[in-house]
């Protein structure tokens, strides 16, 4: 009867995985920094671990509806602490989008993203908001883009599409008319699609076109669609060399060919790959791996830590880790669908969007399939920020588990 009431008040199918990934990030960190002058950082990702568990507890106590209420708090505080860090943030590896105080420093934009989440289920749950109108469209995209626009200000490109990605789990999962989403989304791909090559652009243009006119909008709405995004993905190269500053240009350029810069913008990417690839099917053994051991990668315990248990457990280490993560992805999946209670459920697709996108990211980072934009590794990277806010995101799973009868 215990364990049976233990099990219906915590979920399991989050607990599991989410110790895993913790366990495998407390592994590689610890082979990270294992060297004089280094081990402080894996001392202070357990003291990260250790508080986040508070926190994480706070988040499965905290009443949901009083988290309803909350939420406009909660984002206006996140808005101000962006806007604090452009005037007085630390600036670490080119962007200043930490505030110190004292020995402690934490990164706003971190806090931004679960409170973006919160205020958009928030906005998404009144009863008066339709998911047809096109009002609806428009406020959740001011909401997204305020603290969007205030990170790329710091400059941080990186943790900026976070914010769109988050947007578009949302959205679609509120089930706005794919129309408008496509709207939002065509002239950033044809941007993309300009960077590689001239026949990619012009074969994404062809597909973009073509969805347009198969949703059987007015004929003068299609063309004028149309064109705009030809004209904005045209002007990409303006874009790049007019508004981008040099070292995003150097991640954009390496990604597309990290053997122009080898000693540079493509030498995380090359000896990430050196490293994963040398790990084999069953690595090389735990604090073994030579990529890691000699400091091939600079700092990676943070956005490149996948490299290690790739090159020390190989592809089976590799593939445990990503089942891991299939397994929490999964499970979110289905609670927002038992949760019947909008602002819940869509808190739940919030941090699905948020976690989906970091994963596949840093993943393709790591293996040279997307530019280096700086994307932590859920439960795996070194980082106090995204740990706290990761550890109030798998409280809140489990809370809305707990309350699921209520919820429903």
């Amino acid at each position: 009867m215990v364990v049976r009431g233990i099990a219906d008040k915590i979920d399991f199918k989050v607990l599991i995985p989410f110790a895993g990934l913790l366990i495998a990030g407390i592994l590689s960190i610890y082979s990270a920094t294992k060297l004089p002058g280094q081990f402080f950082i894996f001392v202070k990702h357990i003291l990260w671990i250790l508080s986040g568990v508070v926190v994480l507890v706070f988040f499965y106590f905290l009443p949901v509806q009083k988290l309803l209420r909350m939420s406009p708090l909660l984002y206006f505080l996140s808005i101000l602490f962006l806007v604090l860090v452009i005037f007085m943030g630390k600036k670490v590896s080119g962007s200043a989008s930490w505030i110190q105080i004292g020995k402690f420093q934490f990164q706003p934009s971190e806090f931004a993203k679960f409170a973006t989440i919160l205020i958009l289920a928030n906005f998404l749950s009144r009863k008066n908001i339709r998911n047809d109108s096109s009002l609806t469209l428009i406020v959740a995209g001011i909401l997204t883009f305020i603290p969007l626009f205030l990170t790329i200000l710091q400059p941080d490109f990186g943790t900026a599409v976070v914010f769109g990605a988050i947007f578009l789990g949302i959205m679609l999962w509120f089930e706005v008319p794919v129309f408008w989403l496509l709207l939002l989304v065509a002239p950033v791909i044809l941007i993309v699609a300009s960077f590689f090559s001239l026949k990619i652009f012009i074969f994404v243009s062809i597909l973009i076109t073509a969805s347009f006119i198969l949703m059987r909008k007015p004929f003068v709405l299609t063309v004028a669609i149309i064109a705009m995004n030809m004209a904005i993905g045209l002007a990409s190269e303006h874009i790049y060399h007019k508004i981008l500053k040099p070292h995003h240009q150097k991640r954009i350029s390496s990604f597309l060919n990290p053997l122009s810069d080898p000693l540079g913008a493509g030498y995380n990417v090359i000896q990430s790959k050196i490293a994963i690839g040398s790990g084999g099917l069953v690595g090389k053994g735990f604090m073994k791996g030579t990529q890691t051991q000699l400091r091939f990668i600079p700092a990676q315990w943070t956005d490149f830590i996948f490299c290690v248990p790739a090159e020390e457990f190989g592809f089976m280490g590799s593939a445990i880790i990503l089942l891991l993560y299939f397994i929490l992805l999964w499970r979110i999946i289905n609670l927002a669908s038992m949760i019947k209670q909008r602002f819940a459920s869509l808190v739940a697709i919030g941090i699905f969007s948020t976690w989906a996108f970091h994963i596949v990211v840093n993943i393709a980072m790591t293996l040279g399939l997307f530019p280096v934009i700086g994307i932590w590794l859920p439960f795996l990277s070194y980082g106090g920020s995204a740990m706290w806010v990761n550890m109030a995101m798998v409280g809140l799973l489990l809370n809305f588990y707990a309350n699921r009868r209520e919820l429903s």
